[in-house]
């Protein structure tokens, strides 16, 4: 173990703890504030020096690079919101090539069960009402998709800091 990997693990929990402020924020408010973000890209580069393995930060800011272009089209379209979109650009990032793909799974399956509960609520309120269960009005519902943003970004890190605990 390197005098440094105890602070690499600290970035480490730093951005977990992170990413579950987003999440909280996005639920209670449906915002993810840019200060978390921010934090997050600062965080990086100290996760990168601090790695007692070297990597290959290019290839993570390509993907970040990536992840943003079409996140930013994603929005310009408004299939995205402007704060999903930097969210999942910065947690791409700390991904980088080796879990972005599981950072996007578990994000596109966490936002399918948002999704879920979402309907299942409004369904829930309609059938308490008395009124008919329209389909419309539920996808108009916003759902706190950086819920799943952030469960996706806190598996990646996991499997990128399981190489850590072998050590």
């Amino acid at each position: 173990m390197t005098w440094l990997q105890p602070f690499h693990l600290t970035m480490m929990l730093l951005a977990a703890m992170l990413m579950l402020w987003a999440a909280i924020s996005d639920v209670r408010h449906f915002r993810i504030p840019n200060m978390l973000n921010g934090a997050l890209l600062a965080l990086f580069p100290l996760f990168v020096l601090s790695s007692p393995q070297t990597m290959n930060w290019p290839q993570h800011v390509l993907v970040f690079t990536l992840v943003l272009v079409v996140g930013l089209y994603l929005f310009s379209s408004n299939l995205a919101g402007a704060g999903d979109v930097k969210f999942l650009a910065v947690l791409s990032l700390w991904a980088g090539p080796q879990t972005v793909v599981v950072l996007m799974m578990v994000t596109a399956l966490g936002g399918g069960v948002l999704a879920v509960l979402v309907g299942l609520r409004h369904w829930m309120t309609c059938r308490k009402s008395g009124e008919k269960f329209m389909l419309g009005p539920v996808m108009r519902e916003p759902i706190p998709y950086g819920v799943a943003i952030a469960a996706g970004g806190m598996v990646s890190l996991g499997l990128l800091s399981r190489p850590l605990w072998l050590m």
